[in-house]
């Protein structure tokens, strides 16, 4: 039996110029008063969020600049009092993860202090799709360990995704936000149990991804990059209903402890992880061959080259493979994997008995 709860943004308006909608959305949302919620490098060294700013005239409050990689919780406080302080009705996020998940632990504040939570409008620039979920994760500023955060009320009201804001996201954080979207695909396909419709998806996704996104660093060519926006979407939806089973966990503690972007993460351990899983998952793992054109005559020689597939996607695309490419430090691999196996428990993760804290200290030392 299935038990699949639908949860997803109310709208997503996507294409070509789709940005040019985000006043009608602010107005169908109940807004007036839109805080944009953004990094620094958006905000001040392209003219991308001014143009934002501009687009809504009067329904624009003001740009929040303070979002932070890793979603600092001190940033959030700030982005709260911003919010507070303009009495936004609205919340407008704007680039990667980040700005998003701000925006997410902005209404979880709302809502822990019982006040009204604002309509959010995601405007991702990035492929990680942490637009489509009701979830958000916060790093604490001083233990650099991250927590993870659910509530149906986190989920964005609507999704813009136009190509062309995406045009000055650097080519490096394009490739491992869609190496981020790859693993949201694994983790879905090898889901215990699995969904058909997210298995459908994600297998859609990951061929799409590993076709596209490549050649999708042409910044000129915006249908091929609106195609790798719908693959992220693909990706992830429905995932939360499965559970994360490894490699998110991993991401988020390595990610949070040693400042490193999400999508590096994936490029570093997504290959190993599927060969660490590779005898409980073999099936799941062929099926991702088969998406991917390299099946072999065995599920198990198919799995293997799932996993050199996308080691070699890492590379095609210039990307860190190892962990010793990061600003990792070898001397808290330890420490980092009792995070991770702590995580899992948290989630109760069906593979606490594999996944221990030595086994995975072992795993990020290979990826070293």
């Amino acid at each position: 039996m299935y038990d699949f709860l639908s949860l997803s943004p109310e709208r997503v308006r996507s294409g070509i110029g789709a940005a040019s909608l985000l006043p009608e959305e602010v107005a169908r949302v109940g807004g007036s008063r839109a805080l944009i919620i953004t990094g620094n490098t958006l905000a001040n060294k392209t003219g991308l969020a001014q143009r934002l700013a501009d687009q809504l005239g009067k329904q624009c409050v003001g740009v929040f600049d303070g979002s932070k990689q890793h979603v600092l919780a001190s940033s959030v406080d700030a982005a709260v009092a911003e919010a507070d302080r303009t009495r936004a009705d609205v919340l407008i996020s704007f680039g990667g993860g980040s700005p998003i998940d701000t925006a997410k632990m902005v209404a979880y504040k709302r809502l822990q202090a019982g006040a009204p939570v604002p309509p959010h409008i995601a405007v991702p620039t990035t492929l990680s799709a942490g637009e489509f979920t009701h979830a958000a994760g916060m790093t604490d500023d001083t233990t650099r360990v991250k927590g993870v955060y659910f509530d149906i009320q986190l989920m964005p009201r609507t999704v813009i995704l136009d190509p062309e804001l995406t045009v000055e996201t650097p080519e490096w954080l394009w490739g491992a936000t869609g190496l981020r979207a790859m693993d949201h695909a694994v983790e879905a396909v090898w889901a215990k149990p699995p969904h058909p419709l997210v298995s459908t998806l994600a297998l859609r996704a990951a061929h799409d991804l590993r076709e596209n996104l490549p050649r999708s660093r042409d910044v000129g060519d915006l249908e091929l990059r609106l195609h790798c926006q719908h693959a992220a979407w693909m990706s992830i939806f429905g995932l939360l209903n499965l559970g994360l089973r490894l490699t998110h966990p991993i991401g988020h503690q390595l990610g949070a402890r040693f400042d490193i972007p999400h999508g590096v993460t994936s490029c570093v351990v997504l290959p190993e992880a599927m060969r660490f899983f590779a005898e409980r998952t073999t099936r799941e793992q062929a099926q991702l061959a088969e998406a991917f054109g390299v099946a072999q005559k065995s599920d198990a020689a198919s799995a293997a080259a799932a996993a050199d597939a996308i080691e070699q996607l890492v590379k095609d695309l210039s990307l860190p493979g190892r962990l010793s490419d990061t600003s990792a430090r070898k001397d808290e691999l330890a420490d980092v994997a009792r995070s991770i196996a702590e995580e899992l428990r948290e989630f109760n993760s069906p593979d606490t008995d594999l996944a221990t804290a030595e086994a995975l200290e072992g795993l990020l030392r290979k990826v070293w």
